[in-house]
């Protein structure tokens, strides 16, 4: 059985509503307060990463934080790229997502190795994830990782 993805209907500014955009769900602004569509806009999880899957329609609303405007746009969660324990690596299988704790200097990128991916944006501790992708292998701290592209489910 091919499970679906759950889309969710949000609106975005108008230069970013494109099928295949990312983004960031960042949460509620000061202007937010005062806008009558805010509950459109704001039903999105604070800090996960959504793609956009298409535009709605093309009916421009209002928006005092989009200077063009927002569309209404289906969403679902967008794959994060993540480094995770290479036993786990397994393309269409369900992982609890834990954050490694390696460290190599901080912000640097040694020997190819982006270690934001140990911790990536837009996935917590124990999130339930769909590992989508797998890529290369990479060894670390006499441990082997495998990058990949997580969904949460």
């Amino acid at each position: 059985m091919v499970k679906t993805m759950a889309t969710k209907i949000t609106v975005i500014g108008s230069r970013l509503a494109k099928p295949g955009e990312t983004f960031f769900f960042l949460g509620e602004q000061e202007d937010c307060k005062r806008c009558n569509i805010r509950g459109t806009c704001l039903n999105l999880d604070l800090g996960r990463k959504y793609e956009i899957v298409s535009v709605r329609n093309d009916n421009l609303l209002k928006c005092a934080l989009h200077d063009g405007g927002v569309l209404a746009v289906s969403v679902q969660n967008a794959p994060v790229e993540a480094y995770i324990d290479a036993k786990k690596a397994v393309a269409g299988s369900t992982v609890t997502f834990t954050p490694s704790k390696v460290k190599l200097e901080e912000g640097h990128i040694d020997n190819g190795i982006d270690d934001s991916l140990f911790t990536p944006k837009g996935l917590t501790k124990g999130d339930k994830c769909l590992v989508k992708e797998v890529f290369e292998g990479i060894e670390v701290e006499e441990k082997t990782y495998k990058r990949v592209n997580l969904i949460l489910e």
